[in-house]
């Protein structure tokens, strides 16, 4: 208070002087206007210093040497976006339970709601946990002030219960462009209820091409499906007939989960052999059948450079002299000829024909038996 506030006071206050308020009456409105202008700017000055004051009051929390114990029901939760009961109860040191403290939750994945609670009388205060729909081990801890509760691990969701695959298109054609071929690979996860997995990691791999993860992890999406797509040049398939990809991701222990899906690679060989001939009747005298073979291959297209081979039951071919013929390969059109020469017969009878030519991995792929029919001698009817 400064100097001529403190003589004006005095002036007005001293009792039984000429000077008083009381004594001057009227005439001590104008010393008193004066004294509450030299009051005004300080009474602006205490009045937010009051009001900050009043509203610094920290919240209660724990003494120091409480102690804070935490309980999660359950800890391990099934679905991703379920939800688990925190209990955190606070004992003061002399060992009674510390009511009205306020205790803060807090976890490395989900939410709490309320994330601040005030302790009850007996000590404990509560909270919920939901997942947000990532699956994994939620790392839980409760603290009121400087005291701070053992770390609670929460499983939420069971990361990767299984897990399946797709590859479209599932098959390749025997030629492919200069740029090679794009296949595109689905995996989808899914936890222990069949809900899909958001978040989980995905390996893909192949036997055969490139992948556009490069072999790393890829993750799955809220729908619970991770993509990548295989890239097959030209260069990348030799003899294999089959690419064969994978998906793999871990399961809540750790376990590896795998899912299989087989390309079929549609190579240049024979798929089927359709064997005609003319004619397909002779008379008992004998005579030539003219054979043709066509090889086609998985999707239609005839296949040249296969060498294919005929037999029979009835008859020799002119390309052997034998019953099986010698071995002829295919032409652009996909076919091969040769002649069956049946004998003369004395009775009505019937024989087979069958073409044969090596297939995809090796094995071998012969036609539906062709008939061919003597009829008897004249005047008697075929047996």
């Amino acid at each position: 208070m400064n100097g001529r506030l403190a003589k004006t006071l005095s002036s007005l206050l001293a009792p039984g002087t000429p000077g008083t308020i009381a004594a001057l009456g009227r005439r001590a409105l104008p010393a008193l206007m004066a004294l509450l202008a030299l009051l005004a700017p300080a009474a602006l000055l205490l009045t937010p210093l009051a009001i900050a004051a009043g509203c610094g009051k920290a919240s209660p929390t724990a003494p120091t040497g409480s102690t804070l114990t935490l309980n999660i029901n359950p800890t391990t939760v099934v679905s991703a976006r379920g939800t688990a009961l925190a209990t955190a109860t606070l004992i003061r040191p002399n060992g009674t339970p510390d009511p009205g403290a306020q205790v803060t939750f807090n976890t490395t994945l989900g939410t709490f709601s309320p994330t601040v609670v005030a302790t009850k009388n007996n000590g404990t205060a509560t909270s919920t946990l939901t997942g947000s729909g990532l699956a994994g081990t939620a790392k839980v801890t409760a603290f009121s002030g400087a005291v701070m509760s053992t770390e609670v691990d929460v499983m939420l969701g069971s990361l990767g219960a299984s897990i399946t695959l797709q590859a479209s298109p599932a098959t390749l054609s025997a030629s492919l462009p200069p740029g090679g071929a794009k296949i595109n690979l689905v995996a989808v996860v899914r936890d222990a209820t069949g809900l899909p997995e958001p978040g989980e990691e995905v390996n893909f791999t192949t036997t055969v091409g490139t992948l556009r993860s490069g072999g790393g992890l890829v993750p799955t999406d809220a729908t619970g499906k991770a993509t990548d797509v295989l890239t097959v040049k030209p260069t990348d398939i030799s003899t294999q007939t089959t690419i064969v990809v994978g998906a793999d991701t871990a399961n809540g222990s750790g376990a590896i989960q795998n899912a299989m899906f087989t390309i079929n690679i549609l190579t240049v060989s024979a798929a089927t052999i359709v064997v005609s001939g003319n004619p397909t009747t002779l008379p008992a005298s004998g005579g030539n059948v003219n054979l043709s073979a066509l090889v086609r291959d998985a999707i239609g297209n005839p296949v040249a450079n296969v060498g294919v081979s005929f037999s029979t039951t009835i008859g020799t071919f002119k390309s052997s002299g034998t019953s099986q013929g010698a071995i002829q390969t295919t032409g652009t059109d996909g076919t091969v000829t040769d002649t069956l020469v049946v004998q003369p017969q004395t009775a009505a009878t019937s024989g087979a024909v069958t073409a044969s030519a090596p297939g995809a991995g090796g094995s071998l792929i012969s036609s539906t038996p062709l008939t061919i029919t003597v009829l008897a001698p004249t005047g008697r009817a075929p047996r």
